[in-house]
């Protein structure tokens, strides 16, 4: 039986993950990250590690055998001082302190995959939680929207090179918010006081950057993001299809989008050529 580790941040994702590990027949393993993770994870052998200890958490998962890994869940990131690294993690933090998020990962993953440990994308376990192609949600986009759609697009494809944002806003052909540090969620709520309540359509466009490796950081969305989004003034939300991983179940945000009017759409990445 192959032995998971699943790194575990915020939010019900780990646990779906770690069913669906356990269905499949992996002997699953949680790290549980301290102050992060919050889910209830009872039904599975589990230990605390702190997000700054990479050479401790890596001696966890070869005490324990662990041939294979993912990481999962939404991560605040502390200031150094509240993360307190250890001594492998002030050694890697030297290489990562100059890049961007991917290549901090990138780092994490080769830093494990000495010791034989093997990082593996969240959809290999759930593969029916990607977002579809097409409309879910809402009337069909008019021309004006997916123009709309299309600006956020191009944003996106140019910034992802740079390692930055997964998520734009855009109304009446203005870039209103890019993601930054705060995350996805963040800009959502912050991003309600600068759109225009008589400026049309405001959408949220979400992808995968260009350069960034869905084992390590596969952007997610779910029926919080439609809370946010709602909140905030947002009316359309075009998602990548196969490159944005769902949170929630699918039935469970198509109703949530339908409570608060907003249009939810899966596109192509071809927009952006």
């Amino acid at each position: 039986m192959t032995r998971l580790a699943i790194i575990a941040g915020k939010g019900q994702l780990p646990v779906d993950v770690a069913a669906a590990a356990a269905a499949d027949g992996f002997d699953v393993l949680i790290l549980a990250i301290k102050g992060q993770a919050d889910a209830d994870f009872t039904a599975y052998q589990t230990m605390p590690i702190r997000l700054g200890a990479i050479g401790e958490t890596r001696a966890i998962m070869v005490q324990h055998k662990i041939e294979k890994l993912v990481m999962v869940g939404k991560v605040s990131w502390p200031s150094m001082a509240a993360l307190r690294p250890d001594f492998d993690g002030v050694k890697l933090l030297g290489k990562m302190m100059t890049k961007g998020d991917d290549n901090a990962l990138r780092h994490v993953a080769a830093f494990f995959a000495e010791k034989g440990i093997e990082t593996m994308a969240v959809d290999a376990f759930l593969p029916d939680r990607k977002m579809p192609l097409g409309l879910v949600a809402g009337g069909e986009p008019d021309a004006r929207s997916m123009d709309t759609i299309a600006l956020g697009a191009t944003v996106l494809a140019a910034l992802g090179t740079h390692d930055v944002g997964q998520s734009v806003i855009v109304q009446n052909g203005r870039v209103i918010a890019i993601e930054a540090a705060e995350g996805s969620d963040g800009m959502i709520a912050r991003a309600g006081a600068l759109l225009d309540p008589t400026g049309g359509i405001a959408c949220l466009v979400k992808m995968r950057k260009s350069a960034q490796d869905s084992r390590l950081d596969m952007p997610v969305m779910g029926c919080n993001t439609i809370l946010l989004a709602a909140n905030a003034g947002l009316s359309l939300l075009a998602i990548e299809a196969d490159a944005v991983l769902l949170a929630d179940d699918i039935v469970a945000i198509k109703a949530l989008c339908q409570t608060h009017g907003i249009t939810l759409i899966g596109i192509d990445s071809s927009l952006t050529s």
